[in-house]
């Protein structure tokens, strides 16, 4: 997830033209930043639970101006995180995010990342392989930490070659949650079983 104050820098130019809407569910409430455009919606930032704070309160002390509202975009979106949270799987439609403030490196990275596929995880090294830049993992652990939209561009699907999860903007326990939520198996030391490694190869 990217860090509260880099994206709060990138949209404080127009933030009287923020919106957001929120998402309960069992790990708590979802925020949904979203400017409108045209007869549709662009999704600047995806904000997961904050336990220390309500996430309507959250967002406000992020994004001073920001008002909540809804559209039927907004609340398709809301139902699918909605449905995905429940153990659903569903497949969200890129073109809604703004993927023009992420840099290039980290557009490659998070959206080879999307495509490691439910049930499975790579590790950072891989997913380096993968987008031609070996030996890079240092740099996607960074790139992935800074992704505007975690679960729809799912970089808690990324973690270490030994199994180890790895950072996480809402937490171990919650990239923990999201994994066994979509079916990957953990071993006794709480590491990812090695079945669960994704090649790179579509299915």
């Amino acid at each position: 997830m990217a860090p509260r104050a880099e994206v709060r820098v990138m949209l404080q130019k127009s933030k009287h033209d923020l919106f957001y809407s929120l998402v309960p569910s069992f790990i708590g409430e979802t925020g949904i930043m979203w400017r409108e455009k045209e007869r549709s919606m662009v999704v600047v930032h995806i904000l997961l639970p904050d336990r220390t704070q309500d996430m309507a309160e959250h967002i406000r002390s992020l994004y001073p101006g920001a008002v909540h509202t809804s559209t039927a975009v907004a609340d398709r979106l809301s139902r699918q995180l909605q449905d995905y949270l429940n153990g659903t799987p569903v497949r969200f439609s890129l073109e809604l995010l703004d993927l023009k403030q992420c840099y290039e490196f980290q557009r490659m990275v998070v959206m080879k990342a999307q495509e490691i596929p439910r049930g499975m995880v790579a590790s950072y090294g891989r997913l380096a392989e993968l987008i031609g830049t070996p030996g890079a993992a240092r740099a996607v652990g960074t790139a992935l930490a800074r992704n505007p939209f975690p679960l729809i561009l799912p970089c808690h699907r990324v973690v270490k070659f030994t199994g180890f999860l790895g950072q996480f903007g809402g937490g171990t326990n919650l990239k923990q949650t999201l994994l066994k939520l979509e079916g990957v198996y953990f071993n006794d030391t709480y590491r990812v079983r090695p079945s669960c490694f994704w090649s790179g190869e579509r299915s």
